[in-house]
């Protein structure tokens, strides 16, 4: 836990140190990018490649991810910029009821600024990828994917392991300010590694994706060490024949139905039993060091006309390599969001409501240490996910080992890309 809280303090202080001067600078650029697409239709831009390309070539030109670098031929890099400023009322993260019942103070700080880039580099087959955060300071992707074929990835790096939706799917991305309670109980995050990854039957009821990877199990940063190592399995089905992208909200309003469903696996061996941005980590209760983790997980999501469903189930145990003894958790969470214009033409269409309930019981031998999060959300797009207002308000209820909290909670969000 010591490393987990130095990591929050020191992010917290550099946010209040480059908080100003960067929302400053980001205020007027956000507003004139966006003061076009009040009166458009809500649709997330296309990131492909040949949108770019359509525009007349350029060395240099501001493309739909960022500044964009084409010399022409195979290589064309991107660089980009998204900053995340929020109002917490209670922030920080709440493992227990302990932590629940701690008075802090409410917070408007910078949560999040990402540097990031990337593209193809001298051949169609070899793209990289980097991401940098400001105010932890933290080098948090860097990565190299080969294909090999048509439908066959080969990648390498460090990146976020592609476990589960709700990690998968960018900070920016999501309906609410902050992932479910169950993303700090099961997130394995961002990991070296070497991947495959792959497609087949496409366009069919049997369209698949598949990831196979093997990861250092040292988190973000760790490096590798001869006696650690996770394998991770997922498997998504895609019964329309098409892959539902990893992004929250139903920005394309689909006529269609599209729904994935996805099982994935993780197993190995870690020094430690909960990974986030910041590193490998402890859970609450767990201190040792040599530990066989397992994890399984069921995943369902689905967009139609403007609403948008995702549930995850969880299922991981952590096994001390020298007592033997072991731990068995449980988890996971329902999401629905939905543009009610689709529905009401009264609504605001640029405006996106969303509920989710998020239950954890983080030791299955013991009774009574449920803890539960329901939380709703209010979600204004002035031009998709990459400029949005976020406002959601949490009832929060921990029972831990025979101790009990509750919290509410209120947090304002505004998120720009650029």
């Amino acid at each position: 836990m010591a490393a987990r809280t130095a990591g929050e303090a020191y992010r917290s202080a550099k946010a209040r140190a480059f908080g100003g001067w960067l929302l400053a600078g980001t205020v007027w650029l956000s507003l004139s990018a966006s003061a076009n697409s009040l009166q458009t239709e809500t649709v997330e831009p296309e990131t492909s490649a040949v949108s770019d390309r359509a525009a007349p070539q350029e060395t240099w030109y501001y493309g739909k991810k960022g500044l964009t670098y084409d010399p022409g031929g195979p290589t064309e890099l991107w660089i980009g910029v998204r900053l995340q400023t929020r109002f917490d009322d209670y922030p920080g993260q709440n493992p227990s009821a302990a932590d629940l019942r701690l008075e802090r103070d409410s917070e408007l700080d910078l949560n999040r600024g990402r540097l990031k880039g990337g593209g193809p580099l001298g051949a169609q087959w070899l793209d990289v990828y980097f991401e940098y955060d400001q105010p932890s300071g933290y080098l948090l992707d860097l990565r190299a994917t080969v294909q090999l074929r048509d439908q066959l990835f080969l990648r390498l790096g460090q990146w976020k392991s592609e476990y589960n939706r709700e990690r998968i799917d960018s900070s920016g991305k999501q309906q609410m300010t902050e992932r479910s309670i169950s993303n700090y109980w099961f997130a394995i995050d961002r990991q070296a590694g070497v991947a495959l990854s792959g497609r087949f039957a496409n366009g069919t009821r049997a369209d698949s994706n598949w990831w196979l990877e093997y990861l250092s199990g040292e988190g973000r940063g760790g490096g590798w060490r001869s006696e650690s190592g996770l394998w991770l399995v997922r498997y998504q089905w895609n019964p329309q024949g098409e892959p539902l992208p990893f992004s929250q909200s139903d920005l394309k309003r689909r006529e269609q139905l599209l729904t994935s469903v996805a099982v994935a696996a993780i197993d190995g061996r870690t020094p430690y039993s909960r990974f986030s941005s910041d590193g490998g980590d402890q859970l609450p209760g767990i201190s040792t060091e040599d530990n066989d983790l397992t994890q399984l997980l069921f995943e369902t999501a689905a967009h139609w006309r403007g609403i948008s469903w995702q549930q995850e189930l969880h299922s991981k145990r952590v096994r001390d390599r020298l007592s033997g003894q072991s731990r068995e958790m449980r988890g996971g969470y329902i999401q629905l969001g939905s543009f009610i214009n689709e529905w009401w033409q009264a609504w605001p269409r640029q405006l996106e409501v969303a509920g989710r309930l998020s239950i954890v019981d983080p030791d299955r031998s013991l009774s009574g240490n449920t803890e539960k999060e329901r939380i709703l959300g209010l979600n204004w797009f002035f031009n998709g996910h990459r400029n949005k207002l976020t406002l959601d308000y949490s009832w929060l209820n921990f029972e831990d080992f025979g101790d009990s909290a509750t919290r509410n909670r209120l947090r304002l969000q505004w998120e720009v890309s650029f």
